[in-house]
C-alpha cells in the first residue's frame, strides 16, 4: 500500500526522544517493515534541523509578547493561540494536498491534533481512505491546560467532523473510546482499541552500564523505581510518601527516580522533609538509550498516577524489562493489566501504594509471577509491529 502518515501539529516532530515523537516514528517504521510505502507529512519537523528551527520560532517569545501576556486576560491569549492554530491548519492542508497529488496514496493515516481538520478535508476532497488515531480528548485537555477559548465550540465541531470522516478510529484506551462515542456520537463499530506499545529491539540499545547500581549508591538494597517525565499528575509525590512508609518497615530499600520536570525542587524538598534525602536518589534526565539500564537495576517499578484516558508508555517499558509493576487504577491500565495476575493496580493514596510495594517485597513468588505474565503479554500483544499489522488489517 501507499500510505501518507500525516501529523498536522505545528511542533510535534519525529526526531525527539519524547513520547509523541517515539510513537509517530515507531508506527511509520513498523508500517515500512511490513513492506508498505510510507510518505510522511510531519508539520512539526522530520529532521533535527527542522525541529530546532520550529521550536525556536514557537518557544522564544519577544519581551513585548511576554509583557502583553502578563496583562491580557488568559482566555483572550488562549483564543489568539487557537486562531493561529486554525491558520496553521490551512498551511498544513496545502502541504498534505501537495503530497496527495505527488504520491497518490491509498490511505491517509493521521495522528489527530487539536483544531486541525485538514486531513479529513483532503481525504474527502480526493476520496481517499482515511484513518484517524486519537490519543486524547483534545478540547477538554486544552481547556485543562490552557483555559477557556472563544474557539472551543469550533474545536468540538472539528473533532466531530474528523470522527465522522474517518473510516476507522484508533483510540488509545477504552475510556477514550467511550468518551468519543458519548461526546461526538462516534460509531463504536469503527473504533479500534490500540494502546501504546513498545519496540523489543530497543533493548539492543541498552548500554548495560557497568556498576550503575554502585555508582548511584544503591549497594545491595532493594530498589523501587520510577522512570519518565515528571508532571504533577504522575504522582511522584505520592510515591515518595509511600516509600517513606515502606522504608520505615524495610530499611534495606531505596527509591530511584529517573526523569525531570518543573516540580523537581518540590519533590526534593518533600524527600528532605520526610527524612528520606539519603534514601531517595534523583537521577535526573538521562538519554533514552540508557533508560533500560536504569529499569534493569530496579526491583519494583511504579507508576503512581495517570489521567483517565491516556495509555502510559512507561508500564510497557517496565513490562518489556520483565519487572513487577505497580500501576494506577485507571481504565487504560485495566485495558492491558489484570490485578495480581500481571501487576498490582492501586488507588491514588500513599497507604495503598505502600501496601502494594510491601506485597511484592514480602512475596517474591507474586512479584515474579506478575512480572512474567505482563512481560509475555507486552511482547506478544503490545508491540509497534502488532499495531502496524492492525492498521493494515483494517484496510481489508
Amino acid at each position: 500500500m501507499r500510505i501518507i502518515y500525516y501529523s498536522p501539529h505545528p511542533t510535534h516532530d519525529i526526531v525527539s526522544e519524547v513520547g509523541y515523537s517515539t510513537h509517530q516514528r515507531e508506527v511509520i517504521n513498523a508500517l515500512r517493515m511490513l513492506g508498505h510505502e510510507v510518505m510522511t507529512v510531519i508539520m512539526g519537523g522530520e529532521n533535527a534541523l527542522d525541529h530546532q528551527l520550529i521550536r525556536e520560532e514557537k518557544t522564544n517569545p519577544s519581551p513585548l509578547k511576554l509583557a502583553l501576556k502578563r496583562i491580557i486576560p488568559r482566555f483572550i491569549w488562549t483564543s489568539l493561540n487557537n486562531y493561529k492554530l486554525i491558520l496553521h491548519d490551512r498551511t498544513a492542508g496545502k502541504r498534505l494536498e501537495e503530497a496527495i497529488n505527488l504520491h497518490k496514496p491509498d490511505l491517509i493515516y493521521e495522528r489527530s491534533e487539536y483544531l486541525q481538520d485538514s486531513g479529513a478535508r483532503m481525504a474527502k476532497k480526493y476520496g481517499i481512505r482515511y484513518f484517524l488515531e486519537v490519543n486524547a480528548p483534545f478540547v477538554e485537555e486544552m481547556r485543562h491546560f490552557e483555559g477557556y477559548s472563544l474557539y472551543e465550540g469550533k474545536a468540538h465541531k472539528v473533532e466531530k467532523f474528523k470522527l465522522d470522516a474517518a473510516r476507522k478510529v484508533f483510540s488509545v484506551s477504552s475510556a477514550l473510546s467511550g468518551f468519543l462515542c458519548k461526546r461526538y456520537n462516534c460509531d463504536p463499530a469503527k473504533i479500534i482499541l490500540q494502546p501504546n506499545c513498545i519496540n523489543p529491539a530497543q533493548l539492543s540499545d541498552n548500554g548495560g552500564i557497568k556498576g550503575l547500581k554502585d555508582s548511584l549508591g544503591l549497594g545491595d538494597n532493594k530498589v523501587i523505581g520510577f522512570v519518565g517525565s515528571i508532571f504533577p499528575y504522575h504522582g511522584v509525590d505520592v510515591l515518595i510518601k509511600a516509600f517513606a512508609n515502606v522504608n520505615r518497615e524495610e530499611a534495606g530499600t531505596r527509591l530511584l527516580i529517573v526523569g525531570d520536570g518543573t516540580i523537581m525542587p518540590d519533590l526534593r524538598k518533600l524527600a528532605q522533609d520526610l527524612g528520606m534525602s539519603e534514601k531517595i536518589i534523583f537521577a535526573g534526565k538521562i538519554p533514552h538509550k540508557n533508560v533500560f539500564s536504569y529499569i534493569q537495576i530496579m526491583d519494583i517499578c511504579v507508576m503512581a498516577k495517570s489521567n483517565w484516558y491516556g495509555s502510559p508508555v512507561k508500564i510497557f517499558e517496565y513490562g518489556l524489562m520483565n519487572k513487577p509493576v505497580i500501576a494506577p487504577d485507571t481504565s487504560p491500565v485495566r485495558d492491558v493489566m489484570v490485578h495480581r495476575e500481571s501487576g498490582l493496580i492501586v488507588g491514588d493514596d500513599e497507604d495503598e501504594l505502600a501496601a502494594a510495594i510491601l506485597s511484592y517485597l514480602n512475596n517474591a513468588e507474586l512479584a515474579m509471577s506478575c512480572a512474567g505474565n505482563f512481560h509475555r503479554r507486552v511482547t506478544s500483544e503490545f508491540t509497534w509491529q502488532k499495531a502496524a499489522e492492525r492498521i493494515i488489517q483494517e484496510c481489508a
